[in-house]
């Protein structure tokens, strides 16, 4: 099966999304980052995530400005709602999804933006996207194992630094995410 451009998978995506959420959505990419998208990005980090976990400006503008970077941004009746981002890794062909947030839990939205990630990884030939999550949230949910079961593999764990996790990305791998996710709706 061929896998959809990421263009129609975004338009897809906005009505899936639109109808979960009740809502106008829209998904946005960029490639490059503006002051506009920096401080969307910066307002929902701080909304969502603990104090020891926020980034400052100019951390953002630096991973903004690092090799590689490409930013999903979901908007709901002009809102942001959510985001992800990342960048080259130093891992030739690997991309490192530094950080991905969402106001709107157990709707689908952070699932549907991993897939999208990952359609634009595929497009882009990268070969793997790796990520660092903490072992337990904030709610107690345990990621490594949550990230263990859609097939991701732990790279290295260590408890300053986190859980340290990699996906390889084959077409076998985005196609099983679109008829699952996207095109099938269970999120």
């Amino acid at each position: 099966m061929q896998i959809p451009s990421l263009e129609k998978a975004l338009r897809s995506s906005e009505i899936i999304l639109g109808d979960s959420l009740w809502g106008e959505v829209k998904i946005s990419t960029h490639g490059g980052a503006d002051d506009e998208l920096l401080d969307k990005i910066y307002e929902l980090d701080h909304e969502k995530f603990r104090q020891e976990l926020w980034y400052d400006r100019e951390e953002l503008r630096e991973k903004f400005g690092r090799a590689g970077f490409f930013c999903l941004l979901v908007s709901m009746n002009d809102e942001p709602i959510a985001y992800d981002f990342g960048y080259d890794d130093e891992e030739e062909g690997v991309f490192f999804s530094d950080s991905s947030a969402t106001m709107i839990e157990r709707k689908g939205v952070g699932t549907v933006l991993a897939v999208l990630e990952l359609i634009y990884l595929y497009e882009r030939g990268y070969g793997a996207v790796k990520f660092t999550t903490e072992e337990l949230d904030q709610a107690g949910r345990p990621l490594r194992i949550i990230w263990e079961k859609r097939g991701y593999k732990t790279v290295s764990s260590d408890p300053l630094t986190g859980v340290t996790m990699m996906l390889e990305i084959t077409a076998d791998v985005v196609n099983e995410r679109i008829e699952k996710y996207i095109r099938g709706k269970p999120a």
